[in-house]
C-alpha cells in the first residue's frame, strides 16, 4: 500500500520571518490582523517554541505579495524594535499527501532523507495528520520533486 499518494508543487512562494517577535498571542493576533488588512493570503505559518520573552514567526505567501508585506514587516519593525523581518522568494512548496500517514511511522524521516540527499535546505516545515509540506528554495525545486515522486513512486 501506497503511505503517500499525492504530491503537489507551488512556484514563486515568498518567504518571511518575524524574529524576536514579542511572545504573546496579543502580538501575533496583530501581525495577522494586519495581513488580513492588506488583503495578503498566506500559507505555512510557524512559530518557534518560547525563548525567554520573544518567538520567531514564519510564514509564506506569494511572492507576488512581497511590497506589501516588505512594507508590513518594515511597519511592524519600526513599532516594535526588537523584531527582526527576513523576506526571501523564489522559494517552491512541495506538499506530500497520504490519508494512511497517521497510521505509519518514519514518513517524515523518508522524506527528509530524499531531500538531504538532494542537498537542499529545507527553509519552512508545516504539517498535519496526512501532509508535509516543505518549502525549498527554487533552484533546488526540481531535483527534490524528481527524488520525491521516485522514491514514493507517484
Amino acid at each position: 500500500m501506497k503511505v503517500i499518494t499525492k504530491l503537489s508543487v507551488m512556484q514563486d512562494v515568498a518567504l518571511v520571518t518575524l524574529n524576536k517577535v514579542p511572545a504573546s498571542v496579543d502580538f501575533v493576533c496583530k501581525i495577522f490582523d494586519r495581513l488580513d488588512e492588506e488583503g495578503i493570503n498566506v500559507d505555512m505559518i510557524s512559530q518557534s517554541p518560547l525563548t525567554g520573552s520573544y518567538v520567531s514567526i514564519s510564514f509564506s505567501t506569494s511572492s507576488e505579495e512581497m511590497v506589501k508585506v516588505a512594507a508590513l514587516a518594515n511597519e511592524i519593525s519600526r513599532e516594535y524594535p526588537s523584531v527582526r523581518p527576513l523576506i526571501s522568494h523564489n522559494n517552491v512548496k512541495i506538499s506530500l499527501y497520504g490519508e494512511e500517514m497517521p497510521k505509519y511511522h518514519g514518513i517524515a524521516a523518508s522524506v527528509f532523507r530524499v531531500l538531504k540527499n538532494c542537498g537542499t535546505d529545507v527553509l519552512l516545515i508545516t504539517t498535519s495528520s496526512v501532509d508535509i509540506s516543505v518549502l525549498v528554495n527554487g533552484a533546488s525545486a526540481e531535483q527534490c520533486v524528481a527524488a520525491l515522486t521516485e522514491a514514493f513512486e507517484l
